[in-house]
């Protein structure tokens, strides 16, 4: 078989609707049954994008992505493609003026116009490891902010990047921070509006 398989299940809200937590137990069952424990590695991931052809996997390092799963799909999934190293074409997508099939998940229409930055990782890794996020570069910018820079070197970096508030007119964030650090006072607060960190809430709907 192929040595050591990352498979990744969608279990974002739409995917969960169409039963990606009955896929995933399967999952597990099959790769237990085969005593595949040691070389294939299930992550949940959050949304993948493609939600309309859920449930999804991605099975790495080929980067094949499977659509439209079953419990029952499962088992010829895993004697297939994780045992024998055959991709079962049938659960592939496929272009919709060809109908030639597509096997990685770059090569869909769906992504290939997306350059995704703030959700660059959604859908790659799982979303409840903080290990996984730092590995793919998260906090990278707090490292630098907190390591290597001075204050006015972060408030610089900020400026110079342009960063505006979603909301406030766009306001300059980096100038904003500028006042409050050159503000006089014996103790200063940072108050965070975290509801429109919130996905449901997010303003203008743009990330």
């Amino acid at each position: 078989m192929p040595r050591g398989l990352d498979v990744l299940i969608c279990e974002g809200g739409a995917c969960i609707s169409s039963h990606s937590l009955e896929v995933e137990h399967e999952l597990k069952k099959q790769i237990a049954r085969y005593n595949l424990k040691d070389k294939v590695r299930i992550v949940k991931t959050g949304c993948m994008g493609p939600c309309q052809y859920g449930p999804l996997i991605l099975v790495y390092p080929e980067g094949i992505l499977y659509k439209e799963l079953t419990p029952a799909d499962i088992k010829e999934i895993v004697e297939e493609h994780f045992l024998k190293g055959r991709i079962v074409e049938k659960f592939l997508f496929k272009s919709e003026i060809t109908e030639k099939v597509i096997r990685k998940k770059e090569r869909l229409p769906f992504f290939q116009k997306q350059l995704k930055i703030v959700l660059k990782n959604c859908g790659t890794i799982d979303p409840e490891n903080i290990e996984e996020y730092i590995n793919n570069g998260g906090y990278e910018a707090l490292r630098k902010a907190l390591t290597e820079l001075s204050p006015l070197q972060v408030i610089q970096e900020i400026k110079d990047s342009g960063l505006r508030g979603r909301g406030g007119a766009g306001f300059p964030t980096g100038v904003k921070w500028e006042f409050v650090f050159k503000a006089k006072s014996s103790g200063k607060f940072v108050i965070c509006n975290a509801d429109e960190g919130d996905p449901g809430a997010f303003m203008d709907r743009a990330v």
